[in-house]
């Protein structure tokens, strides 16, 4: 009995403390309101509800549209925290006005006992031809993406880690993870909007038949701001998006990698053998190769470009630098399954089986990274300096790997008509000696 009492009496204050505004209200709350809006704002009576002009001018906001119970503030729509920060206590003035039907809010722009004024007829917008049809979805991971006006996309929308940029038509939903999701004036989605640990900018006009969705939006994103912690690391779902694709990365370099110790482990064992003989002339090689690169390669070009004969030469540029990348892979490879094996060695005094020996060297190259990106996850806002140590680590791994595979793909090569030996180092150390 005591707490149906005070269920009813719960009840009966939240009926109390329920805002006067809204449909269907007397005219003395709504002229009240009307006034107090007329002391902040000039009310501009629109076709389907009210413009609101500051009073007080220098303010870093020039306009407030409210039509169809949405508010945009110089003209992007917002959430209702982003609306306090921008508006401050007017804002509670302007979330009460969107309550109101239309014809209530023009009510607001008349003075009292005058007549209401009448809204200018909003002109036709000509119909938009969408020539271009993607008849898929639209995923990017890493990037942006970018519906024109005249594109209509029959499909989803998806954006992991980008921006996309809604002018045309989509008949599903859009979903953005960690990026900014903007809506044109002419945007028509006939789905969702939804944007993760990002912002949403929409333009008057733009058009969504079904929900609106805003989770972990960045504050501060209004005004191009970034706010500690995130002006280091961005917000939570942000920091997600960077573990995730730290760790997706890593296992994409342990799945390939163990198909180049499966195929080549000869070559990684050496390659091995040679970074645990000379690192410092290995990582010096890799560094001038990585130096030289882009020189080489344009010098290369216009040398075949410039001759006559080389021209048909150019179709094998791709296939040269597809060679050098496999090299520096299997330079990683090599460098990974050496650090497994001395880092087994270390820990258990037995000897791992190739594949375990690299998985082990994998985590241990990218321990440091991971570790950071955890730390940031959970809080720990003063680990940037180690994640810049763990980028680093991983660059000297791989640049290491890459002038040992240097070194073994010119021992390896035929010199002076003759070929020369692979050197001493063929046979990879034991762990004990390492």
């Amino acid at each position: 009995m005591h707490r149906s009492m005070s269920r009813m009496a719960a009840a009966a204050l939240l009926v109390l403390n329920l805002p006067l505004v809204g449909h269907g209200q007397g005219p003395g709350p709504a002229a009240d309101l009307g006034a107090r809006l007329r002391e902040r704002f000039d009310v501009v009576p629109l076709q389907q509800g009210v413009a609101l002009v500051p009073r007080q001018t220098g303010g870093s906001v020039r306009l407030v549209q409210i039509e169809g119970g949405v508010v945009s503030v110089d003209g992007q729509t917002l959430t209702g925290a982003q609306l306090r920060e921008r508006l401050g206590a007017d804002a509670d003035l302007v979330v009460q006005a969107s309550y109101l039907t239309p014809e209530q809010q023009r009510e607001l722009a008349a003075a009292p006992g005058g007549p209401i004024p009448v809204a200018p007829a909003a002109p036709t917008p000509a119909p938009i031809e969408r020539t271009e049809v993607r008849r898929d979805d639209v995923f990017n991971f890493g990037g942006d993406v970018t519906i024109d006006a005249n594109e209509r996309v029959e499909g989803d929308v998806v954006v992991f880690g980008g921006s996309a940029t809604i002018d045309g038509e989509v008949t599903d939903d859009v979903f953005v993870l960690g990026g900014r999701a903007r809506l044109g004036p002419q945007a028509v989605v006939r789905g969702d909007v939804t944007v993760v640990g990002g912002s949403l900018d929409r333009a008057t006009g733009a058009q969504v038949f079904g929900d609106v969705n805003e989770v972990g939006d960045r504050r501060g994103a209004v005004r191009g701001e970034w706010r500690w912690p995130g002006m280091f690391f961005g917000s939570f779902w942000s920091r997600l998006g960077s573990l995730a694709a730290t760790i997706l990365r890593l296992t994409v370099i342990l799945l390939v990698g163990l198909i180049v110790v499966a195929f080549g482990r000869g070559a990684v064992e050496r390659v091995a053998a040679r970074t645990a003989a000379t690192p410092l002339r290995s990582g010096l090689i890799g560094l001038l190769a990585q130096i030289l690169f882009v020189p080489v390669l344009v010098l290369t070009c216009i040398v075949l470009v410039v001759s006559i004969i080389g021209i048909p030469l150019l179709v094998l540029v791709p296939f040269g630098i597809l060679l050098l990348v496999l090299v520096m892979l299997v330079g990683f490879v090599g460098l990974a399954y050496h650090v497994g094996r001395l880092v087994a060695s270390r820990v258990r005094g037995a000897e791992p089986g190739p594949y375990a020996a690299f998985a082990i060297g994998v985590a241990a190259i990218g321990a440091v990274t991971l570790t950071a990106k955890l730390g940031a996850l959970v809080g720990g806002f003063l680990l940037a300096p180690l994640t810049a140590i763990g980028y680093v680590l991983e660059y000297v791994a791989w640049t290491i790997g890459f002038g040992a595979a240097l070194l073994y793909w010119y021992e390896t090569q035929t010199r002076f008509g003759g070929r020369r030996p692979a050197g001493p180092m063929a046979p990879a150390p034991a762990p004990g000696e390492a």
